[in-house]
């Protein structure tokens, strides 16, 4: 009999209220909306570790643009958004810019996105948000590169279904025209009022006075959101 009661008391014992305190603290939520407003569904949220790499959480927004991620009871953090867009026969990753980039605790915080089609990105990430074109010369043939002014014509929308505007741009310390809104263009170039011939970089195609540029989204350790091309006379 005593040995019956022993086993009762400590069923009873066991079965005691558990520590039901939750394992999140906080949470981080927003909105992610296009540069007209509107929310944009399916967005990728990333929140990752501003210490540990590759450790991150992760969710995507729903179809009001709207999104809420629950933290860890530790740690410090920082939120991305990065949109995959069809565009043109092609799938670009498109990070857009955060209200407020600042990091966060285990409290959580509000994180709210728009999307950017050129502008410098916001920190820790680096570059900007529009493509990059990279010029090169025909081997043998040597300009003063910064003094090649192309002329950059939309064809058609820009990805985001915006209406581009025609550019005039010189490419930075001679090789690179920055920050250009992701769309495709009709792209022309002048030097010394000398109308140069292009075409894209280390193409077998002919020069040609125009040129119909299309970004790629990445090329191979070099550069995403970027397209490449040589010039010659």
């Amino acid at each position: 009999m005593r040995i019956f009661y022993l086993l009762f008391l400590a069923s009873a014992l066991g079965c005691g209220k558990k520590d039901t305190a939750p394992e999140n603290s906080g949470k981080v939520s927003g909105t992610v909306r296009d540069g007209a407003g509107s929310p944009i569904p399916g967005v990728q949220i990333i929140v990752d570790n501003s210490i540990f790499f590759n450790s991150k959480l992760s969710t995507k927004t729903t179809s009001e643009g709207n999104y809420t991620l629950a933290l860890p009871k530790t740690g410090s953090w920082y939120a991305f958004a990065v949109h995959k867009v069809p565009f043109n026969g092609k799938t670009y990753e498109c990070y857009l810019h955060p209200e407020e980039p600042t990091g966060f605790g285990p409290e959580g915080a509000v994180r709210h996105f728009n999307w950017k089609l050129s502008g410098q990105k916001a920190s820790p990430l680096t570059g900007h948000y529009g493509g990059t074109v990279t010029v090169d010369n025909f081997p043998g043939l040597y300009l003063e590169t910064d003094k090649i002014r192309f002329t950059l014509i939309p064809q058609g929308s820009l990805i985001d279904g915006s209406k581009g505007q025609t550019l005039e741009r010189y490419a930075t310390d001679g090789y690179q025209i920055l920050d250009v809104p992701i769309g495709r263009y009709k792209i022309t170039a002048r030097y010394n009022g000398e109308t140069l011939k292009l075409r894209k970089w280390n193409a077998e195609d002919s020069f040609a006075t125009e040129l119909i540029l299309d970004f790629e989204p990445q090329i191979a350790a070099q550069c995403d959101n970027c397209f490449k091309l040589e010039y010659n006379r």
